[in-house]
């Protein structure tokens, strides 16, 4: 394992903590503000938005991790 790949991979796994958080505190603060009706609009398949900006919150963190496996099998080769 190269130095570049540890280094992405360390970073891709605070990005992903980092991301899990802001999704799991979203949620919360959804669930006490709307309640059951909320959590129901959130998770609707119809709801666009909301799947593309989860699917961007979590962008950077596979973006390392697939970084790090890039440098990873450079370095093996």
């Amino acid at each position: 394992m190269t130095d570049l790949g540890r280094i992405f991979r360390r970073v891709g796994w605070i990005f992903l903590a980092i991301a899990v958080n802001i999704v799991v505190i979203g949620v919360g603060a959804l669930w006490l503000e709307a309640g059951q009706a909320g959590i129901e609009a959130l998770f609707d398949p119809a709801n666009a938005w909301i799947w593309l900006t989860t699917a961007l919150t979590f962008a950077p963190a596979v973006g390392s991790f697939y970084a790090s496996w890039l440098f990873n099998r450079r370095s093996a080769e």
